[in-house]
């Protein structure tokens, strides 16, 4: 922890204020996209009778539209004006919500996805990833990065009743609208404190390991894109956060319709939902901690090994839905951090700072392809059996296969420095 120091040159470090901003946008802008689906989906298709699977095919568009955005907004942010292309995105999730809030019909849905997708590309997590490494280096970049990631935890447990309430006493119209105006107050803070540029604020990143204080950030040590592409680790780590964002998204948009499911009452469900994400609050900062102290590579096969036993517990949680689903929870809480945290620090163990921008851009692809496909063929095969129970069995060996897949890209990493 001798590290972690909140002054340089006498002045309070400005990286924890954007490392404080990383938070927001998770807690608010990562949860709005990503972890909020789930409460909307009953009260959605019932009153527009649609079918769960087809209504949720959103999630597919918006995330194909943040998967062709992603590697674009990536390359251009690590060059600069973060803060302008942040700003766009978050105004990108005001419109798109705000086209939710009058939808009608699917094909409405499927359209304001487009401007979803591509504010999701540009709001989280990448511009926070690419900002909190601009600030701190190898000895605290995981301390650092588990601290803003745990918002998405914190803004589920914050965001998922508040909206469960506005819907229940308002419509999910309403709902929309209240998510919709949350992304003007994030375009407005991003203007204010988003920075990528220690030197220009007047001062150095803060924990440089060796290697990284060997050279200097105009010189910077690592891989390209192009270089990396050409490494089988690089395709090793995109599979592996395929696979556990896919498996991620499943729970995220359907744990509430599960739950029901699973003989637990609505709003006792919609509760439980938060406290699911809220589980984050603690397993990401310890995760970062882990990383911190273990390396990537220890944390990165940990975690995702934990977030595999999140399936085996939803698989058997019929059970004793009551006693089981907090033993989901906590197997989530420390499991999650390998669907958010990982893969940005993954990256940087595997690739270095060379062309960090561009790889994290394309590392956000990876997990738009993910979550493109998770909630809906989850749900799809709700709508084909009636049951989620074998679509968890595919997660968990998906999940554990992802562990896998990490474990041989860092095999390899060491393999070529050996």
């Amino acid at each position: 922890m001798k590290d972690i120091q909140f002054k340089q040159n006498g002045r309070f470090f400005y990286g924890w204020i954007v490392v404080v901003l990383g938070l927001i946008l998770m807690t608010f802008a990562y949860v709005g996209f990503v972890s909020l689906t789930s409460v909307f989906v009953l009260p959605v298709t019932e009153d527009l009778g649609f079918e769960r699977g087809d209504w949720m095919t959103y999630m597919v568009i918006l995330s194909l539209a943040c998967v062709i955005c992603s590697p674009i907004l990536g390359k251009m942010m690590g060059k600069g004006n973060l803060k302008i292309w942040a700003a766009i995105a978050c105004l990108l999730g005001f419109l798109g919500y705000f086209g939710f809030s009058r939808a009608n019909s699917l094909t409405t849905f499927y359209l304001f996805a487009i401007l979803l997708g591509i504010g999701f590309a540009g709001t989280v997590p990448m511009p926070v990833s690419i900002m909190i490494n601009k600030w701190f280096g190898g000895k605290i970049r995981g301390t650092a990065t588990g601290i803003a990631f745990l918002g998405s935890g914190l803004g589920g447990m914050i965001l998922s009743p508040i909206l469960n309430m506005v819907i229940t006493a308002k419509g999910w119209r309403t709902g929309y609208i209240v998510l919709g105006v949350v992304f003007l107050i994030l375009m407005v803070l991003v203007l204010i404190f988003a920075s990528d540029n220690p030197e220009a604020k007047g001062f150095k990143r803060m924990g440089e390991d060796t290697s990284e204080a060997a050279g200097d950030l105009a010189n910077k040590k690592g891989k390209t894109l192009a270089e990396a592409m050409r490494t089988p680790e690089f395709y090793f780590a995109l599979l592996s956060t395929v696979l556990v964002v896919l498996a991620s998204s499943a729970i995220l948009a359907n744990s509430v319709a599960y739950f029901v499911g699973c003989g637990i009452a609505e709003g006792r469900a919609a509760s439980l939902h938060g406290l699911l994400l809220g589980s984050l609050i603690l397993g990401k900062p310890v995760m970062g901690f882990i990383t911190d102290k273990l390396g990537i590579k220890a944390s990165a096969v940990l975690s995702t090994v934990i977030f595999a036993a999140t399936f085996a517990s939803l698989f058997i949680m019929p059970t004793a839905p009551g006693s089981l689903v907090f033993l989901v929870i906590a197997c989530y809480g420390l499991g999650g951090p390998t669907i958010t945290v990982i893969p940005p620090l993954m990256i940087n163990g595997l690739f270095g700072d060379k062309d960090y921008g561009t790889l994290v851009g394309v590392m956000n692809m990876a997990t738009s392809i993910g979550g493109a496909f998770g909630g809906t063929v989850a749900a799809k095969v709700y709508d084909m059996t009636g049951s989620y129970s074998s679509f968890w069995v595919v997660a968990c060996i998906a999940v554990l296969c992802a562990a896998l897949c990490r474990f041989i890209a860092f095999k390899l990493v060491k393999k070529q420095a050996a």
